[in-house]
């Protein structure tokens, strides 16, 4: 007998995130981001529900 399927959402959010920046960190804001995206992406997994996730940089901004 086939297991009865499991009913599945995806949900789609926008973010902004602000961050600060000390250019003489050593960082590029691209290896900062790819950091930061890899956290959320730890982060959010910690969910049980989770399923899979993806994501994607759509711009880095300086707002000095």
């Amino acid at each position: 007998m086939d297991a009865a399927p499991v009913p599945k959402l995806t949900l789609s959010f926008e973010v902004d995130i602000e961050i600060e920046h000390n250019s003489f960190s050593g960082k590029t804001p691209e290896e900062i981001a790819d950091s930061l995206q890899d956290e959320i992406h730890d982060m959010v997994f910690e969910l049980d529900q989770v399923i899979g996730m993806t994501s994607s940089l759509t711009a880095i901004s300086s707002n000095d």
